[in-house]
């Protein structure tokens, strides 16, 4: 359970954060002000921070459910779309870098739903 709660709580943090990130991630942050989220542009680099620390978070969540699941396409997933946060950031300062990783989170985060519900489904059949 608690890689889940891990992953789940960096993910849906990162993408929040991202909302309201207007100059990392300008097509999102559009739709972070249409919902209210305009008033922490202010904080903006705290909020790029925490960004990144909720990524990793979310990263930890995934290489610990990767235990439980195994499917290296996913982990390596995880990885490509950490590396490309981080290269945004820092080697390429990218906005495009920035964006395209964070749908590669939220796919990460999809699809890891997927296998966890494969994985308890497949627990299930082997004790009946």
């Amino acid at each position: 359970m608690r890689p889940r709660i891990t992953e789940k709580v960096g993910s849906i943090g990162a993408v929040i954060g991202a909302l309201a990130c207007p100059i990392c991630f300008p097509k999102i942050a559009i739709i972070g002000s249409a919902i209210g989220l305009g008033v922490l542009t202010p904080f903006e680099g705290y909020v790029a921070k925490g960004v990144q620390v909720l990524y990793l978070l979310a990263f930890i969540g995934q290489l610990i459910a990767f235990r439980q699941h195994g499917n290296r396409w996913l982990l390596g997933l995880s990885v490509l779309t950490t590396v490309l946060l981080f290269s945004g950031y820092y080697l390429v300062p990218s906005s495009l870098l920035l964006q395209v990783s964070l749908c590669g989170l939220v796919i990460s985060s999809v699809w890891l739903v997927v296998e966890q519900r494969r994985c308890a489904e497949r627990e299930a059949t082997r004790h009946t």
